[in-house]
């Protein structure tokens, strides 16, 4: 009992939320490098460094994610005003959760392939990847149907930004799987390390390429949201650090910085062609770690200036889902078949992260909408990051009480019908517009309420 309070405890830590990500941002960052290296080689892959690296960063993903996994079921189990809303949580967390212990153990029987038999089958490297598209992109999907049921509460900026991100990451996680299932027809039914694929081209150039722009555009989507979402900073920081800290990942996504430091580097002899190149490659994989911490930047700030735990621990979540999903929400070139298969790992963070961004935003959405003075807490601050999760919670609260008003007057009009004999033409467009009417009085009355406490005080 005792060891199960420490394991809980030592979960619940943030501080080693922060230090798992950090892990596996810096793991994912190298398993994203290595294949676009002009270093991998014929030899070099076969390389006991190599081979040792592919084992290592496969364990420890596969025991980071059974953590992750841990701390979402605590989450989910220890936290009882979920259990008012677990209509659909319950089917969306089981399909989830089963999802990706099947996605680790396919990632698992690979790696035990490679060891014994010195190879992997493709067909098992294709299902994975395809389940965690998939199941990414389900997740997503969810997510901005939740943000565009807000939004038709509250038309918030914020709110509009972040939804068109969720839209975009879904799409983006559908057309990557549609590309690896084309690219893939015709390739070797089994990959050995003898076989170097050099001769691969890509065959579905048009489906790449909208797979790149659909990626571009939920960046900006999301650099759009966090700046928007951060941009009361700019009094604590400064402007022209605000500036700095909030352009310097767009420029460095678009390769602004990486053209200037080539021709730096090119025009003092400092580095060859070849060098050139690798630091261009590095620099292209590292633009997706530095946007995404921006993006978990956003929403920690927003963890850290809530007292209550269990909200501020969800937008934590939040953070690290973005984080990890900003880096996962890529090919990863794994189409090329590369051995060992680098880029395997990334994508298979793909599900769990969606899942993370969408259980920390609609959880402390579903936690503010239950507590009432919390809500007139947030309410009441001036800062752009309590209006924000004010904003989604007080929309979940008008979203539920909409969907139990209907449902009510549904049964009431189905009774009356059956009762009298008599077919009622009261329309869902008559109830819904019912509703808002109801909801409008009801935030004029807490309004003339917060101001009458407020002249009482004075």
């Amino acid at each position: 009992m005792l060891s199960n309070d420490r394991i809980i405890n030592a979960l619940s830590s943030t501080f080693t939320w922060a230090i798992m990500t950090g892990i596996v941002v810096i793991i994912l960052t190298f398993d994203g490098v290595i294949t676009n290296l002009p270093s991998y080689s014929l030899q070099s892959r076969n390389s006991s460094i190599v081979q040792l690296f592919f084992v290592v960063e496969v364990l420890i993903c596969v025991f980071i994610q059974f953590v992750y996994l841990r701390i979402i079921n605590q989450k989910y189990t220890v936290n009882p005003t979920i259990g008012h809303f677990r209509k659909y949580s319950d089917i969306i967390y089981y399909v989830v959760t089963v999802t990706q212990y099947i996605i680790i153990a396919l990632l698992l029987l690979i790696l035990v392939e490679i060891e014994i038999s010195s190879q992997y089958h493709t067909f098992i490297l294709l299902i994975q990847i395809l389940l965690s598209l998939f199941l990414s992109a389900g997740v997503s999907a969810l997510l901005a149907l939740r943000f565009l049921l807000w939004i038709k509460n509250k038309r918030d900026y914020l709110i509009i930004a972040y939804a068109a991100a969720a839209i975009l990451i879904s799409i983006n996680s559908i057309s990557i799987a549609l590309f690896m299932s084309l690219e893939m027809q015709g390739k070797p039914p089994v990959i050995q390390p003898f076989n170097f694929w050099t001769n691969f081209q890509l065959v579905n150039y048009d489906l790449h390429q909208f797979q790149s722009n659909v990626l571009f555009a939920s960046f900006v989507a999301l650099w759009i949201a966090s700046t928007l979402l951060l941009r009361r900073q700019r009094k604590k920081w400064g402007a022209i650090k605000f500036y700095i800290v909030i352009s310097g990942p767009l420029v460095y996504y678009l390769g602004v910085v990486q053209v200037i430091i080539s021709n730096i580097l090119m025009q003092y002899h400092i580095l060859n062609a070849v060098d050139i190149y690798s630091l261009n490659v590095v620099n292209s994989i590292l633009t997706k770690p530095v946007g995404g911490i921006l993006f978990g930047v956003a929403f920690w700030m927003v963890a850290r200036s809530l007292s209550d735990t269990k909200i501020s621990d969800y937008m934590k979540l939040s953070a690290i889902g973005i984080i990890l999903l900003s880096i996962s929400n890529q090919d990863a070139s794994i189409y090329l078949l590369p051995y060992p298969p680098f880029g395997l790992p990334t994508i298979t963070f793909m599900s769990l992260s969606s899942y993370l961004l969408f259980i920390g935003i609609y959880y402390s959405s579903i936690s503010i909408s239950m507590n009432a003075q919390l809500r007139k807490t947030i309410e009441s601050s001036v800062e752009e990051q309590f209006k924000f999760v004010s904003k989604i919670g007080t929309s979940q609260m008008e979203n539920e009480i909409q969907n139990r008003v209907k449902e009510m007057t549904r049964r009431s009009v189905k009774m009356l019908e059956e009762s009298s004999g008599i077919q009622t033409q009261l329309k869902s467009e008559d109830i819904e517009e019912y509703i808002g009417l109801v909801i409008q009085e009801r935030q004029k009355l807490l309004r003339g309420g917060s101001n009458l406490s407020n002249d009482t005080s004075d």
